[in-house]
């Protein structure tokens, strides 16, 4: 139980540090790129330090490709994340790609024919549901106008922060398109490779993306990256593989279909907490009810 607390913790302090280093100003591509270098290192350390890791990597164009792709999906899904929190809240961004574990679900369904049950069927529409009620952020009322005046639906929707919307959607679609991978490496490689070797796989091939992204705008530009990035990109790459190492041990000595939802729905209650109490973040009815929403939906789906 202790595994999945630290997991817990280590993922909302992704989140944490996304917040305050964006308050900052601190440049996003450094800190993501040394992020994973630092994960890569962490890794490298533990694994050379006796950590076991069941199976092993037999390269092949198609995996590498694969891993190619996933490293790009979790750098632009990290920097869509780190973008989130900043035009919408640390609660909302997290709560979005939380939920965004439906996209794998559905794909099993529709590509790999796997039919979901009836009860994961429910949980489908209900995070489906729970992504229009997060995603929900309001523009604060104009100068002038009391932010208490009853409006309608349509009114309501009109104030909706159009260009939050969009940075969660895609999100949501980033987040989900990373789990999607992961199931597409099970399907097709999972039986003789080990899944944590081929997540540092793709922590290299993310830090590549950064790094060349990196390169070019110094050269071309003259801006290298600074101290801070790199300080804070350390400390969120030890967190950031912290989450992953620690969700494993969990999963290895408690039951999967608790480890998942709860690991899930911890994360977002207590970021929300966190975005409200430490960042005074606020939260409309309908991002409290789609929250809600999230934790039931992910529930479902792992019965």
């Amino acid at each position: 139980m202790l595994d999945l607390v630290l997991a817990v913790l280590c993922s909302v302090s992704i989140g944490m540090i996304f917040k305050h280093t964006g308050r900052k100003g601190i440049d996003r591509t450094t800190l993501l790129t040394v992020n994973y270098a630092a994960a890569v290192a962490v890794a490298a350390v533990l694994i050379l330090g006796g950590e076991r890791a069941a199976g092993g990597v037999a390269l092949s164009p198609a995996l590498l490709g694969l891993a190619a792709g996933v490293g790009t999906l979790l750098i632009a899904g990290f920097f869509l994340l780190s973008y989130a929190t900043d035009v919408a809240g640390m609660a909302l961004a997290i709560g979005v790609m939380r939920v965004s574990v439906v996209i794998p679900f559905l794909a099993s369904w529709l590509v790999w024919e796997e039919v979901p049950t009836l009860l994961q069927g429910v949980g489908m529409g209900l995070a489906a549901l729970a992504f229009f009620l997060i995603a929900q952020k309001h523009r604060p009322p104009q100068a002038g106008t009391p932010g208490s005046v009853p409006r309608s639906l349509r009114g309501r929707l009109r104030d909706v922060d159009g260009h939050a919307f969009l940075v969660l959607a895609l999100t949501f679609l980033a987040g989900g398109g990373v789990d999607l991978s992961m199931k597409a490496f099970e399907e097709g490689f999972g039986g003789g490779t080990s899944r944590v070797l081929f997540l540092l796989l793709a922590f290299a091939a993310a830090f590549v993306v950064g790094g060349l992204i990196i390169g070019i705008r110094g050269v071309w530009y003259g801006r290298w990256p600074a101290a801070a990035a790199i300080g804070w990109g350390v400390l969120l790459g030890v967190v950031n593989y912290g989450s992953l190492e620690f969700l494993l041990r969990a999963i290895a000595t408690l039951p999967g279909p608790f480890v998942f939802p709860a690991n899930n729905i911890a994360i977002m209650i207590l970021a929300a907490g966190l975005g409200v109490v430490v960042w005074d973040e606020r939260l409309t009815l309908a991002n409290r009810w789609g929250l809600g929403l999230a934790a039931l939906a992910l529930v479902l789906l792992r019965l």
